[in-house]
């Protein structure tokens, strides 16, 4: 007989999140780990964590900052521009956010990352993607711990990008995809550039 980590407490938060907003993509993900990194993690669920959130941030021209004296006109543009952070030994660009803390709705736990990580400060509209993950261990699959991840649509509240070192190599806003985007970015970006 296996052992489920979290399910009830993931399917209630789906759940939750699914009433409040309406119907939200569902990503069904099968994760295999190291019997060691299974082990860590399976110690860090059973102490509350359930996976993490990120944001979409826009920021439209409006509320772009004002040029500075030494730019020319020319340099002003009027599209929107998302929000996309380069993690720490990552070749691609993701969202901005991470792991939920105990005691946090995923709604919360967007906005801190978002804030903690790049400076900016942000609104939720709406998720557009909930990730849910079933991870095994390698070899062993009597245990299984759900997490959840959810992708949230923002919108630009305020500051400037100072990205937190020890978490991004990188942080910029985007009028047009990069060359490499995390399968989440691909996925939004389909529908906004």
């Amino acid at each position: 007989m296996s052992t489920e980590v979290n399910h009830t407490e993931i399917e209630d938060r789906m759940e939750r999140l699914q009433n409040e907003y309406g119907d939200v993509p569902i990503e069904d993900k099968r994760w295999e780990r190291s019997p060691q990194a299974f082990e860590e993690l399976l110690g860090s669920a059973r102490d509350g964590y359930l996976g993490g959130a990120y944001a979409w941030v826009v920021r439209n021209q409006e509320n772009a900052p004002s040029l500075t004296d030494s730019m020319p006109e020319s340099a002003s543009d009027d599209h929107p521009r998302v929000l996309m952070a380069l993690g720490r030994g990552m070749n691609a660009w993701g969202l901005a956010g991470g792991g939920r803390e105990d005691g946090e709705t995923f709604e919360e736990t967007a906005i801190r990352e978002v804030k903690e990580e790049t400076n900016v400060r942000c609104s939720l509209t709406e998720p557009f993607l909930l990730r849910k993950a079933t991870v095994i261990s390698e070899g062993n699959h009597d245990q299984r711990i759900h997490l959840l991840y959810v992708f949230f649509d923002a919108e630009y509240r305020g500051g400037t990008v100072a990205i937190q070192g020890g978490e991004l190599n990188g942080a910029a806003w985007f009028a047009e995809p990069p060359e490499r985007m995390m399968p989440a970015n691909e996925l939004r970006a389909e529908d906004w550039f």
